[in-house]
C-alpha cells in the first residue's frame, strides 16, 4: 500500500523535514511504500499554489494519505485530507492525533 504522508511545512520548513522522514521512517518499517512531499521534484515558481498541483497529483497516485499530528494547522494538509476523504482513500492518522474534526 502506498502512503501520502501530509502535514504543515509553511513556515516550519527545516521542522517539517525531520517530522515528515520520521513518518516516512516509521511507515516504510511497517511495510508501507511512502510519498514524502518533502522529496518531490518541485520545478516550479515556488508559488504555493504550484506545490500544491504537484503534492495533489502525488497523492492521487496513493491509496491512502498519512496525517501527522500538526495537520489542522495546514491549509495544504485539510485540502490534501479533503481531496483524499472525497476519493475514498484510506486514512491514518499519527499516533496520539485526536483532532480529527476538521470538517469533511
Amino acid at each position: 500500500m502506498k502512503i501520502y504522508i501530509s502535514g504543515k511545512i509553511s513556515g516550519m520548513e527545516k521542522e517539517a523535514k525531520e517530522l515528515f522522514g520520521t513518518a516516512e521512517r516509521e511507515l516504510q518499517a511497517q511495510g508501507f511504500d511512502t510519498v514524502n512531499p518533502m522529496k518531490l521534484k518541485h520545478d516550479h515558481d515556488k508559488a504555493w499554489s504550484d506545490y500544491m498541483r504537484e503534492d495533489i497529483k502525488a497523492l492521487c497516485e496513493c491509496d491512502g494519505i498519512y496525517m501527522l499530528n500538526n495537520w489542522s494547522d495546514s491549509k495544504g494538509a485539510r485540502l490534501e485530507r479533503k481531496v483524499a476523504v472525497r476519493i475514498g482513500m484510506r486514512l491514518m492518522y499519527q499516533e496520539g492525533d485526536r483532532n480529527k474534526s476538521v470538517a469533511d
